[in-house]
């Protein structure tokens, strides 16, 4: 028997509160919670992310400690400034369930080496998602809405500096009025490698 009921009773939520986080109907909820049908991988997917767990845990089927699963959602650039690239969600790493219940996450894949030897080309980062960083962070910073890259944060008195860990590339600096103007955001920091063997 899954969890659902008693992890929502936990977190405080309605069935119908439940079913606007999941985009789903009330009727789905309570359909999961009394066991006649289950939810598909993709609301599996954001239940774990709103209950901190693991699809295992939320489907009864292993403990709370077991690892929680996030989607790795893109490719981020390791270099010049670029656009995302959003993929389908077909890839999954694991997160302990300590760091879960920190924040919401995501992972997205490293393309470049300008962060070398810190990240590798094609090393999965694990980010949590937040708009505010401090000085020395990795972060992925976003230019206006859709050019982003990975990089170490360096606040400065007329700005801030987007730093490469790789001395073949140039730093990237925006004055205050050009982080205002473009605008220059966080969209989460660096807390996690995932790397395989070669």
């Amino acid at each position: 028997m899954n969890r659902i009921k008693e992890m929502r009773k936990n977190a405080r939520l309605s069935q119908l509160e439940l079913a606007q986080l999941c985009g789903v109907h009330q009727t789905a909820v309570s359909q999961w919670e009394q066991g006649r049908t289950n939810p598909d991988m993709e609301t599996l997917m954001v239940l774990t992310q709103i209950f901190h767990t693991s699809i295992g845990a939320l489907m009864g089927l292993d403990t709370p400690d077991d690892p929680v699963m996030i989607p790795v959602k893109g490719l981020v650039q390791a270099g010049e400034m670029t656009f995302i690239e959003e993929e389908d969600i077909c890839e999954f790493v694991a997160i302990s369930p300590d760091l879960a219940m920190r924040g919401e996450y995501c992972g997205l894949r490293v393309k470049g080496d300008s962060m070398y030897p810190l990240f590798h080309d094609e090393d999965i980062v694990v980010v949590r998602v937040q708009n505010e960083a401090e000085n020395n962070d990795v972060v992925v910073a976003i230019e206006g809405r859709e050019r982003a890259t990975l990089k170490r944060l360096k606040y400065q008195k007329n700005g801030l500096m987007l730093i490469a860990e790789n001395p073949e590339y140039d730093s990237i600096f925006y004055t205050k009025e050009q982080v205002a103007r473009l605008p220059v955001t966080i969209f989460g920091k660096a807390v996690e490698i995932r790397r395989e063997v070669r």
